[in-house]
């Protein structure tokens, strides 16, 4: 099963792949919002996180491209901004969750399990 991590930032990309790893998950990463779409279009994409602030397409615009193009398909947008406002326009971009960064573990394990008809672990 592959994530698609969209991050620009290179730690924050790495330490989202290492979590997706460690639950037992496939990825793919796109450094800003155009690579995204072309890697959801040509990959089998069962997930998708995507950080707000990318260089081109906003991940707002890509969450609404996917969503418009799988709309069951999970969406997970985190931002560094943690304003209602900033949240707000992830659920209207069609985000089934919002996690503010930084990320922590266990809550994207949790959510990677919950999303992916994965076992938890004990």
């Amino acid at each position: 099963m592959n994530v698609l991590i969209v991050e620009d930032n290179k730690p924050v990309s790495l330490l989202l792949s290492r979590i997706v790893e460690e639950a037992g998950l496939g990825y793919v990463i796109a450094a800003d919002g155009e690579a995204a779409l072309r890697l959801f279009s040509q990959r089998d994409i069962r997930m998708a996180i995507i950080d707000v602030e990318l260089p081109g397409l906003d991940g707002y615009q890509v969450a609404r491209d996917i969503r418009n193009q799988s709309p069951s398909l999970p969406l997970l947008i985190i931002s560094g901004n943690s304003g209602e406002s900033w949240r707000q326009q992830a659920f209207d971009a069609g985000a089934d969750q919002f996690l503010a960064k930084p990320v922590r573990p266990s809550e994207l394990t949790a959510l990677l399990h919950r999303y992916c008809s994965m076992p938890a672990s004990s």
